[in-house]
């Protein structure tokens, strides 16, 4: 084992030096100042050799003069500050840039969460493992230690040739060197943290020595002074090599793993061939990626935390797309033909449930990803031509839908059901969660058979607040527990209860994972019917089966089997977006509302239906109560006067296409009765047939 530094402040010149293999013809000017004594010209020497250097490529390089424009919106994960990003985000990056020249940190995000860092840095973030964990969310300090905000300025200092940002660039470098210095306490090689006190975790140091690294592709260290450059290159050499520790570390099935001992040290040892501590690193590396590449996506390309937004925008996006993209330009072994088989046909996953929007459904963690930059990055790491043929029909450059994706899909050991009317940013679209075999619970929801409806490309029933979950909702909260539970998903609640308490996801990462296996599907040129089930509650079955008329709407058909175990009603609870408004036409339907496009829900039978929303989450997570989104709760049960024995109790509720039209004053009672002709939802063709015909009864 090489030895490794524990004190970044104190890490000396000649540690650095000696880290590289000077013997290289390439680093003979900083062989020959160190052998003359001249310390600075080393440096100097050193500094010069990155500014030049062509025998290694990056994601991007800006080095040249004169100064070029960066373009980060054509590949925005590339860079840092598309974190949580949900626009253009170069615009995002120069409104931060301009805001960190009033010492005014602007959160990754679609938030633009500003943080005022005070006039002489007196209110920078910090964060204890030790004491803080619990009290206060850690988010800030995290991602404000990975550095991204060095990319704001060197971003703006790019676009303006400003010589106040980069003064600007030289205060802020400086000023996090000195504050935020490492001082190792957990030296183990299966360390998660390196530093507990002022909270430092692995996967963070990663992304900071990235952060580090991307500057040495831009004009910025060489316009600065040689010290601060070499500064600069210090850090580098340090933090990375703390990624030697690992080199002992047993496999461990989380993706923190992957970027930590996997995809950091193959990328260090790919950039730095001249520092023969990186370059060791690079093969067991690549190994531990493909290996969790092979574990963590099945062969049919789904991802076993279940997760849409960590999936496509952590796990493929920032981490194993930034490494095959460096294989791919350097020349380098990354994945072998089974791991990069996986990458392809999750890829055409992503096309096959990509929604009419510009976002992901916020199915799992995080929120939505934004759909373009993840086509992209299919196009640019695997050269998938239904990524290529989805982006440029969403770009308005073909006008039919791709060949190469159905407008129906089905797989539950991928988790998803969805289908729709078309791929055009108007289209109708639905989709279901409905999983087998979910593997690591990291970013997984308590979200059984839950349904994300799109009408007309506008969004009408999801996930409308599980984006703050991830980043605001402080470990141990009460919400933290409902937001992962399936009383914030759209899903049925059997006897009034979800399957376990909230309290019981309030305090970590994921859920339980109960299978929801599909058990029923067919696709005509009319619609497509699927059905899929769980039996999570073990005392009772929940089934759902879907009914789709691509012109028309959807039918959705809730069944309980065992549903007379306990006198509570059942619940088929729906989330509706905050910017839906509703009317009630009759006790047993609601009329949606949004941008002039107008959905008819209708129930079956007589169920108790309920419209209000959740205050319990004003104030600490919505501020405002106008913010929170409606909810809607049919409750349903076994007719008081059945038969004994019957113990199966079904609801219905019809999602019409009535945009446009005027509704007659007896027209829902007749679409509830039109409803209860369609006995048998698999019968595809007849059950099409029957469906409702608004443009009759409206």
């Amino acid at each position: 084992m090489i030895a490794i530094p524990t004190i970044e402040k104190a890490v000396s010149d000649e540690e650095v030096f000696s880290a590289f293999r000077l013997e290289t013809p390439e680093l003979s000017p900083v062989r020959q100042a160190l052998e003359s004594g001249d310390n600075a010209r080393a440096k100097k020497e050193l500094v010069q050799y990155f500014q030049d250097r062509t025998n290694v490529r990056y994601l991007f390089d800006y080095r040249q003069e004169p100064l070029q424009k960066i373009d980060m919106d054509r590949t925005p994960y590339f860079f840092q500050a598309s974190l949580g990003f949900g626009g253009s985000v170069k615009d995002f990056t120069l409104f931060a840039g301009k805001k960190m020249m009033q010492n005014i940190y602007v959160r990754p995000g679609r938030e633009r969460a500003e943080v005022d860092l005070g006039k002489h840095y007196e209110n920078l973030p910090h964060f204890s493992f030790l004491n803080d964990q619990g009290k206060t969310h850690r988010t800030l300090h995290d991602i404000f230690v990975r550095g991204q905000f060095f990319e704001y300025l060197t971003v703006l200092y790019h676009e303006t040739g400003d010589r106040e940002v980069l003064d600007k660039i030289e205060e802020v470098l400086t000023m996090f060197f000195e504050q935020y210095a490492i001082e190792i306490e957990n030296t183990a090689p299966n360390a998660n943290n390196f530093v507990f006190t002022q909270d430092r975790d692995v996967m963070s140091v990663g992304w900071l020595t990235f952060s580090y690294i991307s500057l040495l592709y831009t004009r910025v260290p060489y316009e600065l002074p040689y010290e601060l450059a070499f500064e600069l290159i210090r850090r580098i050499w340090f933090l990375g090599v703390q990624f030697r520790r690992f080199d002992t570390d047993t496999y461990r099935g989380f993706n923190h793993h992957m970027w930590e001992r996997g995809l950091v040290p193959f990328m260090l040892g790919s950039l730095f061939p001249e520092i023969p501590a990186f370059a060791e690193m690079k093969s067991r590396g690549a190994k531990i990626v493909c290996r969790h590449v092979k574990e963590d996506y099945n062969e049919y390309g789904g991802y076993n935390e279940h997760s849409i937004s960590y999936w496509s925008g952590a796990s493929l996006g920032e981490m194993i797309c930034r490494g095959i993209y460096l294989a791919l330009v350097n020349k380098e072994s990354l994945l072998d033909h089974d791991a990069m088989t996986r990458i392809e046909n999750t890829f055409h996953i992503l096309s096959e449930i990509c929604p009419p929007g510009a976002y992901y459904p916020s199915l799992g963690d995080n929120g939505g990803a934004m759909v373009n930059p993840v086509l992209q990055l299919g196009v640019d790491a695997c050269g998938s031509e239904c990524c290529k043929e989805l982006l440029n029909l969403r770009k308005g450059l073909y006008s039919t839908d791709p060949a190469s994706l159905s407008l129906d899909y089905c797989n539950d050991k991928t988790g998803f059901v969805c289908t729709r009317n078309s791929f055009s940013e108007t289209g109708t679209y639905i989709l279901m969660s409905a999983k087998t075999s979910c593997g690591n619970s990291g970013h997984n929801h308590m979200d059984l058979l839950s349904l994300f409806l799109t009408f007309h490309g506008q969004e009408f029933i999801g996930e409308p607040h599980a984006r703050q979950l991830y980043h605001n909702i402080r470990m141990g909260s009460p919400m933290r527990g409902y937001l992962y539970n399936m009383g914030s998903h759209n899903t049925v609640l059997a006897y009034e209860r979800p399957v376990q308490p909230d309290e019981m996801y309030a305090k970590w990462y994921g859920v339980y994972r109960p299978d929801s296996p599909v058990n029923g599907f067919s696709s005509s040129e009319d619609g497509c019917f699927a059905s899929a089930f769980h039996d999570a509650y073990t005392n009772c079955r929940h089934q759902r089966s879907l009914l789709f008329h691509r012109r028309k709407g959807l039918l959705v058909r809730d069944t309980i089997e065992r549903a007379t175990r306990l006198p509570n009603p059942h619940i088929q609870r729906w989330n509706l977006f905050p910017d839906v408004t509703f009317s009630r036409p009759d006790e047993g339907s609601v009329l949606l509302e949004k941008n002039g496009v107008r959905i008819l829900a209708v129930w079956s039978g007589n169920p108790d239906i309920r419209v209000y929303r959740n205050t319990t989450l004003c104030p600490e997570f919505i501020a405002e109560e106008e913010k929170l989104s409606t909810i809607i709760d049919a409750c349903f049960r076994v007719a008081p006067d059945a038969k004994p024995d019957v113990n199966t109790v079904s609801q219905d509720v019809c999602f019409l296409d009535v945009t446009d039209m005027v509704l007659k004053k007896e027209a829902v009672e007749e679409i509830r009765k039109e409803m209860a002709r369609i006995q048998d939802l698999s019968a595809l063709d007849s059950a099409l047939c029957q469906f409702p015909d608004t443009n009759t009864l409206c």
